[in-house]
């Protein structure tokens, strides 16, 4: 015979199971799944993106040093004829744009004598020219092809200071930078147009490997300037002219950025030159007062 049961037992085993609870609202639901951590397929468009920029930027750096590697190699073995002929032609697409006032190209053949003494023997001859062009800059092109701006001649305030920009830009020439830079921008966009030739992405390749290679173009301005300023105190002129010219672009004319800037920061390019001393008396050196491109 069963016992009977007490009156609070029966009511617990004959009431009915609980119903579910109720699903959470939306809101709740999708940061409930938020707190599982990061979801490979909800966020895929993201990562093909940044795969897609690391690969670009790899090429950019890879085709940037590959053409650096290959410059390095083949300038030596280049003659120096192909350095004068690419020279040649580069002043040629100046046009005729010269000073009509031949006595600001003697006044500058005038400053560059002693400096060219002093670098004997030469590999080729150097040749001076001077644009009618206002902007206060000097070039150097491959085979000892030298070009002053006019305003740079009006810009300046001794010979000092035009002479130490002849300097940097004499060592430019005679270290090759033109053609070495020619080499290294064809190694480069030849890896490049294998590796994306004829796609939209050689283009921000392009890009990439421009940005990256403007350190090289920095390590070649700051050769110029090592080796120009030993060729001044070769030559027993002054290299503080110079620091006085980079000290005041630096101040009259703020440049980018120096990651951007093909140039090294002005102020610290001053710095490094003032530290070299003359052995005796420096050379005088006429002033560029009556010098102008007006006959």
């Amino acid at each position: 015979m069963t016992p009977d049961l007490p009156p609070e037992s029966q009511t617990k085993r004959e009431r009915p199971a609980p119903a579910p609870a109720p699903a959470p609202p939306p809101a709740q639901a999708a940061l409930a799944d938020s707190s599982r951590g990061f979801d490979p397929k909800a966020h895929r468009v993201l990562i093909e993106l940044l795969l897609i920029g690391a690969v670009l930027v790899g090429a950019g750096i890879s085709a940037l040093r590959g053409g650096g590697a290959l410059s390095s190699v083949l300038t030596p073995v280049v003659p120096l004829s192909v350095d004068r002929k690419l020279g040649a032609i580069a002043d040629a697409t100046l046009g005729a744009r010269d000073c009509p006032n031949h006595a600001a190209k003697k006044y500058v053949e005038q400053l560059a004598q002693p400096l060219l003494d002093a670098a004997r023997p030469l590999p080729f001859e150097l040749s001076f020219r001077v644009l009618d062009d206002p902007e206060v800059n000097a070039m150097a092109l491959p085979g000892g092809f030298v070009v002053v701006n006019r305003g740079l001649l009006e810009a300046a305030k001794d010979g000092e200071e035009i002479a130490g920009v002849l300097g940097h830009e004499i060592q430019h020439a005679l270290l090759r930078h033109g053609t070495r830079r020619m080499l290294r921008e064809m190694g480069g966009a030849l890896a490049l147009s294998l590796l994306f030739g004829g796609s939209d992405l050689h283009d921000y390749a392009l890009v990439g490997s421009r940005l990256t290679g403007l350190k090289y173009d920095r390590a070649e301005e700051h050769e110029a300037d090592q080796q120009g300023v030993a060729l001044l105190v070769r030559a027993q002129i002054d290299p503080s002219g110079l620091a006085r010219f980079f000290e005041r672009l630096s101040k009259d004319n703020p440049n980018p950025p120096e990651l951007l800037s093909t140039h090294p920061d002005p102020g610290n390019r001053a710095l490094e030159i003032r530290a070299a001393r003359l052995a005796g008396a420096p050379r005088e050196l006429p002033k560029p007062d009556t010098i102008r491109c007006e006959k």
